[in-house]
């Protein structure tokens, strides 16, 4: 693995790490606890989003996506951040247009669920050597 996906994008952006640990001088090991605590709890945010988004059960796949979005950012987590903003894209527009929600989820809520999953490999592994560097 090249730490990148297809597309060039990074599974993980070791700087916003490095501004993490100068924000947390002088317990700048306190970001490899961050770090795990984030690997740990990510299967079950996304978990959490798949079966809300199946469920299509708007509020909860919101509350879900922003979970994993904004945590992963604050990680680094940059290529699962990008795809929680494309997924909560989709999801603003069913919140805002209730009547166009429909039964089942589009393929393209499940396409970009499928992705998350995907990347969690690459972005547990770039994680977990960043934040040991």
């Amino acid at each position: 693995m090249d730490g990148q996906d297809g597309a060039g994008q990074p599974y993980v952006d070791p700087s916003v790490l490095q501004t993490l640990r100068c924000e947390l001088e002088p317990d700048a090991e306190y970001c490899t606890v961050f770090v795990n605590s984030y690997i740990q709890q990510l299967p079950r945010r996304l978990d959490r989003l798949r079966h809300a988004v199946e469920a299509m059960d708007v509020d909860a796949a919101m509350d879900a996506v922003l979970s994993v979005k904004t945590s992963s950012m604050m990680v680094g987590a940059a290529y699962l951040s990008r795809l929680a903003d494309e997924l909560e894209t989709i999801l603003k527009h069913l919140e805002s247009h209730p009547e166009a929600v429909p039964a089942q989820p589009p393929r393209i809520q499940l396409a970009l669920l499928e992705s998350m999953d995907a990347c969690t490999d690459q972005t547990v592994a770039g994680l977990s050597a960043a934040a040991a560097a």
